[in-house]
């Protein structure tokens, strides 16, 4: 079990980093034959907003089981260490229902776009399975939540009084 969420955590941060990547050096690129030889990249838009597609929706799941997301803890030192457990539980347990949700919906929306067969303006690339890629992200999303439901340890920026 241990290997495979290694695995999965590499294949996360490596679509992540590959991506970032390609949208700084595609950006260059672009910009480069735009101002210096009058020749743009047809469909850069396109492409820098699919791999922003893989960028964000690759690094939830990476935040999550990181327990690195934003919280606010401007009151925790009023409550008990107990509080505080049962706080970052009930808060895994609501994204864990969030993000499962989301992902059952953006789940359904992939299937739409796959039926009515989107794509992209420019270059014509079919969009159902970026939305696919994001309805299992969200869906990763939830399963990592949940693991951080049955975790004993506060949240990293938690702290007890």
């Amino acid at each position: 079990m241990k290997y495979l969420n290694c695995a999965i955590v590499a294949a996360l941060k490596a679509v992540a980093v590959a991506s970032l990547c390609g949208m700084s050096l595609l950006t260059v690129v672009d910009a480069a034959g735009r101002y210096l030889l009058n020749r743009p990249i047809i469909g850069s838009v396109e492409l820098v907003e699919l791999m922003m597609i893989a960028v964000i929706f690759s690094s939830i799941p990476l935040m999550t089981r990181a327990r690195g997301h934003i919280t606010v803890d401007g009151f925790s030192h009023l409550f008990s260490a107990r509080a505080i457990r049962l706080q970052d539980r009930f808060g895994a347990l609501l994204a864990m229902v969030v993000s499962g949700f989301l992902a059952w919906v953006t789940w359904a929306k992939a299937g739409s776009t796959a039926d009515y067969g989107d794509i992209t303006a420019m270059l014509g690339i079919p969009l159902a399975p970026f939305v696919y890629f994001m309805a299992v992200m969200l869906a990763l999303d939830a399963v990592c939540h949940a693991a951080n439901f049955f975790r004993t340890r506060p949240a990293t920026g938690s702290h007890t009084p």
